[in-house]
Order: C-alpha cells, then structure tokens, then sequence
C-alpha cells in the first residue's frame, strides 16, 4: 500500500499550540538554569586559571587550584554541584586525559605546550571545555591553526548535527 505525502502547509512549529510551547519551555526552565550556572562557574575559572598558570608550577599545583576556584565558583553540594570529572592536564605529546596522580613531580615548562580539560556540573547537566596553554611564541602558529581547524569543524557541523555524522 502506497501513502501520498500529504501536503498542507504545516511545519514542525505547528505540531504544539502556542500554549503547550510555553509550558514545555516553563518545564525545562530548571534544566537551562543549571546549564547557565555551571557554565558561568566554568567560565569564570577558566578564565583565571588561564592569567594565573606560569612556568614553574606543578601540574598537581595547577590541577589543585582549578579544582579549588570550580569547586568555590559552582558552589559544591555533594551530587547536586561539583566537579564534572577529574582534570586533565597534558602536555606535549599526550594528547588528552591525563591527570597527575598524588606525589606526581611533573612541572609545567617554559617549552611545554599544556592542555587542560575540565568540567562542571549542577543537577548532573556537565559543562565541560578544553583550552590550551603555550609561553613559547614558537607554538603560536600551531596553536592558531588548531583553532581556525576546531572553529572550521563546528562551522560545518551546523546546529543540531549528530555527533556521528
């Protein structure tokens, strides 16, 4: 049996009346809060962390004090806010997720290049960026040319694409 598409004009927006939209968007008003403050306490930490970090330090000392200003910045409460997962701060050749381990005497470099991935959580809605940190201007154009590819990735990806594809 063959069905006819049918034609009338309709779009997706007209499938809910404009009052079921307003009380779906009332619904998940929470949800988007959460969102909000784990993104603004990320935002802020980020941000610090990036004009605080200097050559020199451990990589336990710089992990210790994101986790310290996130946690302070997201107000921790157990399950509820906190620390997304363990951060990660690679550098050089190690790509991603690696987090020093107690007694760990790795110090960030002058020469090192220096990848830091962390993430916030309110309600279990996860936040969650990676930024890169370089003092050699000799990882200038590297850095840059990671950026304009991670920029172009996102750009073409286009709103609402799966992940898969």
């Amino acid at each position: 049996m063959e069905y006819s598409a049918k034609q009338d004009g309709r779009t997706a927006s007209d499938r809910t009346s404009s009052a079921e939209a307003k009380l779906t968007e009332l619904a998940t008003e929470d949800v988007y809060q959460s969102f909000r403050q784990a993104a603004e306490a990320h935002r802020q930490t980020r941000q610090y962390i990036r004009e605080w970090v200097k050559p020199g330090m451990s990589m336990i000392e710089i992990c210790e004090e994101l986790e310290k200003t996130s946690r302070t910045l997201i107000k921790e409460r157990g399950l509820d806010a906190g620390l997304a997962f363990p951060t990660g701060c690679s550098l050089n050749h190690v790509a991603a997720h690696y987090t020093p381990n107690a007694g760990d005497k790795t110090v960030l470099q002058y020469d090192d290049v220096c990848k830091i991935d962390f993430g916030t959580h309110i309600n279990g809605r996860i936040i969650d960026c990676a930024f890169t940190l370089h003092f050699n201007p000799k990882y200038d154009t590297l850095v840059e040319a990671v950026r304009a590819a991670t920029n172009t990735g996102i750009k073409e990806a286009g709103i609402d694409v799966r992940l898969c594809d």
